[in-house]
C-alpha cells in the first residue's frame, strides 16, 4: 500500500528548489508586527496537487473506473436513485425527488413520494475543510442497535451561496444552509453540486457475506441541457430538458452523464478548455490532468483547482489509501475493500447550523424547521451513533431505541489497539465520539444529549498550553482528517502528535518559508491537507461565526494564531523558524 506514510518523513525539509514561475506573495520574512499572510503554495503551471492528494497521484480515469467495478460488479447503482433504492432510504424509484423541498421520516416502512427513510437527518455547512453544506441522511439494516448492522449514508453537497425567495445573497451562514434545505435546486452553481454516498456493507459479489466494509460513491449532479453554448470559459449555458410535468431533468450518475452525447459540449467548455498558463493569482480553475469526457468515472472538484479522480480523494479525509501498483494493474484487492477507511463523525464545533425559520419559512411556500445547532443534537447523536459502527464500536447486548430515537441500553463495546508509542488505546476517532456524548473512558454509555466540544482525550493534558493546541490547533485543523488515519498518525494523544514534529515542520512550516523565499514548486503537499482548512489555519477563525477572518488575518503572534501556537509549541517564535532558513 502506498499513503501517507510515504510522503511523510521525520525530519525537517532543508533544501529549496527555486521555481521560475513561482509568484513572491511577500517580499522578506513577516514580523510579529504584520498579520500572517495564506503563503503560496502552488504556481501558475502546478497547483491541482498541492491539496487533497498524497496518493492519488497514482489514479487515472482507469484506475476509478477498477474501483467502480470492484465495488459495483454488475454497474446495478450507476445511478444515484439506485443506490438509493439499495439502501432503503426510498423503496422504489418513482418515490425520488430530485429537487424541492423533502420529508424526512424515521418510522420504519414509511415510504412516499419526496420521502427519505433513515435513522438520522441533519444539515450542516462543514466550515473545516471543504466549505460545502451537505445535507446528510443515515440509516442501517436491520437496525443501528442490532450487532453487525450494514450502515449506508449519502451527502448532499452545495455551494456555501444560496438566495432566499427574494434573491438575496446567502453565504456561509445560517439563512444559506436553511435554504439549501428547502430549496434543493438541481442545478449548481447554487443546487447541488454532486452526492457522495458511502456503504458499510459487504462486498457486492457476495463473496464474504458477513463482512462489512466501507465502500463509497460520487454522484454529479446536472441538469439534462440542449443547445449547448460556450459564452466564456468554464460558463456553459444550455436549455434544460423538461419532463412529462414541465420539471427540469437532472442526471445523477457516478459517470459524467453524456445525454446522447450532447453534453461534451459542457465538459469541454467547463473543463477541458481551461488554460494551465492564464490563471489568476490565486491559480483557480487549471484544466484537470486528465481530460473529461462523457461516460468516464466521475472525478469531483473539491478545491477548484481541477478535478481528482475517486476514490483516493476522498481517502484524505475518510482513511484507507489506494494499492501502490494500481495504475500498472489496474486491480482493487479484496473487491475493493480498503483498510482504516471510516464514515466521518459530525463534527459540531466544525460547523455552521441552519436557521430557526419555523415561523417564517426563507423559501416562499417551504416548510420552516428549526436547524440551528440546538434544534438538531438529537439528530448529530444518532448520526454519531450510527458512525461509531463502522469504526469498530459495537452497541451494548441491551440495546433499544429511546424516545428521542437514539439508541441506549447501557455501554458500548470500543476496540483498542496498541499505537507506536506503546499506547493501548481507542483511535483517536471513537475516543472523541464516546468522550463526546459521556464520561469517557469509565462511562460508554453515550448518555449525554448533546455533544461536548470540551472534551480532550486521555492522551492529552487537561489544562494548559497543550490542552489550548489541541483545541485551538488540533480540533480546527488537523482532527477531522487525522482521527481516521492509522494510529501511527491519528494524533490521538500529545505524545504521538510532538512525534510527527518533523512532518509538521515539512509540511506546515516550510511551505510559509517556501513562499516568503519566493521558492513555491507547486508539486509538494502541504498540512492542513485541505485548502479551505489552510486558509482559516494562516488568517485565522471567528469564534462567534465559524468563518475565518479576511486575509491577511490574525497578527502573527497573536495568541490565537494557529500557526504561532503551533511554533511555539515547537519551540519557534513566529518568524524564527524561516529565519534559520537564510
Amino acid at each position: 500500500m502506498s499513503g501517507i506514510k510515504s510522503r511523510l518523513v521525520g525530519k525537517s525539509r532543508i533544501s529549496l528548489v527555486t521555481a521560475g514561475a513561482a509568484i513572491i506573495f511577500c517580499g522578506g520574512i513577516a514580523t510579529t508586527a504584520m498579520s500572517e499572510p495564506v503563503p503560496i503554495v502552488g504556481t501558475s503551471t502546478n497547483s491541482q496537487h498541492t491539496y487533497l492528494t498524497f496518493s492519488s497521484h497514482h489514479e487515472t480515469t482507469a484506475t476509478a473506473k477498477a474501483y467502480m467495478q470492484a465495488i459495483d460488479p454488475g454497474a446495478t447503482k450507476v445511478n444515484f436513485v439506485d443506490w438509493l433504492v439499495n439502501a432503503g432510504f426510498i423503496s422504489q424509484a418513482s418515490e425520488w425527488k430530485p429537487t424541492g423541498q423533502q420529508v424526512y421520516t424515521n418510522v420504519p416502512g414509511d415510504y412516499g413520494y419526496g420521502k427519505v427513510n433513515a435513522f438520522a437527518h441533519m444539515i450542516i455547512l462543514n466550515a473545516a475543510d471543504l466549505g460545502f453544506i451537505r445535507n446528510q441522511y443515515i440509516r442501517c439494516k436491520p437496525d443501528c442497535k442490532t450487532k453487525g448492522a450494514k450502515v449506508y449514508t449519502y451527502l448532499e453537497n452545495y455551494g456555501s451561496t444560496q438566495f432566499d425567495s427574494n434573491g438575496v445573497k446567502q453565504q456561509n451562514n445560517a439563512a444559506a444552509v436553511s435554504i439549501a434545505l428547502e430549496r434543493r435546486d438541481g442545478a449548481p452553481p447554487t443546487g447541488r453540486i454532486a452526492d457522495v454516498a458511502f456503504e458499510w456493507a459487504p462486498a457486492s459479489n457476495g463473496s464474504s457475506p458477513t463482512t462489512n466494509f466501507g465502500q463509497l460513491y460520487a454522484y454529479v449532479v446536472q441538469p439534462r441541457l440542449t443547445n449547448i453554448q460556450c459564452p466564456a470559459p468554464t460558463a456553459p449555458t444550455g436549455t434544460p430538458v423538461l419532463d412529462v410535468n414541465g420539471n427540469p431533468v437532472v442526471d445523477e450518475l457516478y459517470t459524467w452523464p453524456d445525454n446522447g452525447g450532447t453534453d461534451q459540449a459542457f465538459w469541454d467548455c467547463k473543463f477541458n478548455t481551461r488554460s494551465l498558463t492564464t490563471q489568476p493569482t490565486e491559480f483557480l480553475n487549471p484544466r484537470p490532468d486528465q481530460l473529461v469526457y462523457s461516460n468516464d468515472d466521475f472525478a469531483p472538484e473539491l478545491d477548484a483547482l481541477g478535478t481528482k479522480p475517486m476514490p483516493g480523494v476522498c481517502f484524505i479525509c475518510h482513511g484507507g489509501d489506494v494499492p501502490s501498483n494500481i495504475q500498472n494493474t489496474l486491480f482493487w484487492p479484496n473487491s475493493g475493500k480498503v483498510t482504516d477507511f471510516r464514515f466521518l463523525p459530525a463534527d459540531g464545533i466544525n460547523a455552521v447550523f441552519g436557521a430557526d425559520d419555523t415561523a417564517a419559512p426563507l423559501v416562499t411556500g417551504a416548510t420552516g424547521a428549526n436547524m440551528t445547532r440546538a434544534g438538531q443534537e438529537t439528530e448529530l447523536k444518532k448520526y454519531n451513533q450510527a458512525v461509531a459502527i463502522t469504526q469498530g464500536a459495537t452497541p451494548p447486548k441491551n440495546a433499544f431505541f429511546a424516545a428521542d430515537g437514539t439508541i441506549a441500553g447501557g455501554n458500548w463495546t470500543v476496540p483498542k489497539a496498541r499505537d507506536d508509542q506503546g499506547v493501548t488505546r481507542p483511535s483517536h476517532g471513537l475516543e472523541v465520539i464516546f468522550g463526546w456524548y459521556a464520561g469517557f473512558p469509565g462511562d460508554l454509555s453515550m448518555s449525554f444529549p448533546s455533544q461536548q466540544d470540551s472534551f480532550t482525550p486521555a492522551g492529552w493534558p487537561q489544562t494548559g498550553p497543550a490542552n489550548v493546541l489541541y483545541h485551538k490547533v488540533v480540533v480546527p485543523s488537523c482532527r477531522s482528517c487525522h482521527m481516521n488515519r492509522e494510529l501511527s498518525l491519528d494524533f490521538g494523544t500529545l505524545n504521538q502528535f510532538d512525534n510527527n514534529k518533523g512532518n509538521v515542520e515539512q509540511l506546515v512550516f516550510q511551505p510559509q518559508c517556501d513562499s516568503n523565499m519566493n521558492k513555491v514548486t507547486g508539486n509538494k503537499i502541504v498540512m492542513p491537507l485541505a485548502r479551505v482548512t489552510w486558509n482559516r489555519f494562516w488568517t485565522g477563525i471567528d469564534q462567534t461565526t465559524n468563518i475565518q477572518f479576511a486575509p491577511p488575518g490574525l497578527p502573527a503572534d497573536d495568541p490565537n494564531s494557529q500557526p504561532f501556537l503551533l511554533k511555539q509549541h515547537f519551540g519557534y517564535t513566529a518568524t524564527s523558524y524561516c529565519a534559520k532558513q537564510h
